[in-house]
This record gives C-alpha cells, sequence and structure tokens, in this order.
C-alpha cells in the first residue's frame, strides 16, 4: 500500500514537472517551468483570468498565478506564470528540496555556458521560438550620412538614385537554439502589470528571487532573435516563468 502511494505521488510529481531534473554544471534545476496551483505548505495560490484580477493582485502586492491566455493548453507546454509576490510569499513557491534561483545563481548558469553571449542558445529548446526574416532593403550607405543641405543643392545619389534605399537579400533567422544544457527553456510570455499578455514564441523570461531595489526584481531573459541571456529587474506584479533549482 505505502509503495502504491509513492508510486501514485511520483506521478503527480512527474505531471507537475517537479520530478524532472537536469544536471548543468554543479548545479540541478528542473526541467519543464513550474506548473504548481498550491504554496509548498499546501496554500491555494490565488488564480486571476481576469485583467482586473490580475491588476488588483499587483497593485495590492498578492501573489497570483494565471495561464497564458488563460489557457490551459499553455500551462501543459509552458508552465503557470507567477507574480513576484508569489515567489516571495513565506509559504514557499517552490517544492521542498529546491529553491528560487538567486540572481548569482542565474549568473553562474550563464557562465558555465560560456557567457551571456552565447548561453542562450544552450538554453534555449530545439523548437517553439520565432523565426524572422530580415534583408529585402536598407538604408542606402552611399548617402545615408548626407545632411539636408547636402540634398538641397541637388546632388543625387549615383547609388540608389535618391530613393534612399537598396535592395539586399532576404534571410530567414531562426529562434530557436541547441538545448545542449538541456535546460529546455521555452517562450513562455509574460504578463503585464495591468494584466495584458505580451510575447509568447518571442521571449522566455524566469524569476530570480532578488530584490533589485523596494518596487523591482531581478529576472533572467532569454529571446528569439539571439543566444544572448540577459539579466534584468522589472515591476514585481509582471508574470514571469518560474524554473526551481535544486538546495
Amino acid at each position: 500500500m505505502k509503495r502504491t502511494i509513492s508510486l501514485l505521488a511520483l506521478l503527480i510529481l512527474v505531471k507537475a514537472g517537479i520530478a524532472q531534473t537536469v544536471t548543468i554544471g554543479k548545479q540541478i534545476w528542473h526541467a519543464k517551468n513550474l506548473n504548481v496551483f498550491t504554496f509548498r505548505n499546501g496554500d491555494p495560490i490565488p488564480e486571476a483570468k481576469t485583467d482586473e484580477e490580475w491588476n488588483w493582485a499587483s497593485d495590492n502586492e498578492q501573489p497570483a498565478w494565471c495561464y497564458y491566455n488563460n489557457d490551459p493548453a499553455n500551462g501543459t507546454k509552458y508552465g503557470k506564470l507567477y507574480n513576484w509576490y508569489a515567489v516571495n510569499d513565506p509559504r514557499g513557491l517552490a517544492p521542498a528540496g529546491y529553491h528560487i534561483p538567486t540572481k548569482a545563481e542565474w549568473d553562474a548558469l550563464t557562465v558555465y555556458l560560456g557567457g551571456e553571449e552565447i548561453a542562450g542558445s544552450a538554453m534555449k529548446s530545439t523548437s517553439g521560438w520565432r523565426s524572422y526574416t530580415t534583408g529585402g532593403s536598407k538604408t542606402c550607405p552611399n548617402c545615408e550620412s548626407w545632411d539636408p543641405e547636402y540634398r538641397r543643392r541637388g546632388a543625387t545619389c549615383r547609388v540608389c538614385k535618391d530613393t534612399r534605399s537598396v535592395s539586399v537579400p532576404t534571410l530567414t533567422h531562426f529562434g530557436n537554439g541547441s538545448n545542449s544544457s538541456k535546460f529546455s527553456g521555452l517562450p513562455g510570455g509574460s504578463r503585464w502589470g495591468n494584466g495584458q499578455f505580451n510575447g509568447i514564441g518571442d521571449f522566455g523570461n524566469w524569476w530570480s528571487s532578488r530584490l533589485y531595489h523596494d518596487t523591482n526584481a531581478w529576472f533572467c531573459n532569454l529571446n528569439y532573435k539571439n543566444g544572448f541571456v540577459y539579466r534584468h529587474h522589472i515591476e514585481m506584479g509582471e508574470g514571469y516563468s518560474v524554473r526551481c533549482i535544486k538546495d
């Protein structure tokens, strides 16, 4: 009977993405974003579906979670979005044996994966990130620095014939990463303090447990346009993903 209960508990943990881990250097991370709706002590974390509910939680410094666009299917793929008040709640958002990473721990991960200019590619999943194109045209390099007075004197650019642009090849860039670290970072987007959703497919944002100052906290960001890892700070009422690290 005890074994049955243990197996059932393990299945629940795996479904929540808690039992799956990946070792990167000396750190052990969850392999998926957090997708729990209770604190460590079992108390429910309030779900905020409407813009008004999310904004109220932000204004009143109360914990809250949501699915991107309030769609549970996004929770299955990306996990839940939490505001920083949930991250910092004394009841504990991370499961026993884990915690929300500090900025220093995000920094250590970045350094281990080669530095901020390339670590993002190693952290990003191999699918799910938006592709984009560049090219088609660009400002004419021959006359882009001409001042208005020079143009008024009737000088015609021999390269662009005064269209001020020239054609260049169109290139497709793929936003996916190599996922060589097995971090499997996905672009789960965010929810602004006013309740608006933004950036799914474009950005992945993960909270840090550390304050920047009284109204802002640190977070880690990956985006579809490059392999950078960015560490920024933002208002605590934003809704970001959470990835836990072993104590």
